[in-house]
């Protein structure tokens, strides 16, 4: 399961910042109060692409939009014992 990462990319950059200035790894990880394999990482991938912007997406593009999956949470809530494929294809009707 991946882990998501609560914090901007300020916060990102202050980090890098200390240990550009030279500081070790172990003292930006306590005064931040996070485990220093966190510290590592960010700067093993700020000395690969040299930036402390993490990059947004990825994965599987999206195959329904947001109204469509509203359409779907009601329909489930009206009829909770509907099959899915019944589901669909009153979706694919509504679309129409």
């Amino acid at each position: 399961m991946a882990r998501i990462n609560p914090l901007d990319d300020f916060t990102r950059g202050k980090r890098i910042g200390k240990l550009e200035e030279g500081r070790t790894v172990t003292s930006v990880a306590a005064e931040f109060g996070i485990n220093k394999s966190v510290i590592s990482r960010a700067w093993k991938a700020f000395q690969t692409i040299r930036t402390a912007v993490r990059k947004v997406g990825g994965g599987r593009p999206r195959t329904t939009t947001i109204e469509d999956d509203r359409y779907i949470i009601l329909q489930t809530k009206r009829g909770r014992r509907q099959l899915a494929s019944v589901i669909a294809q009153q979706l694919s009707t509504a679309k129409e």
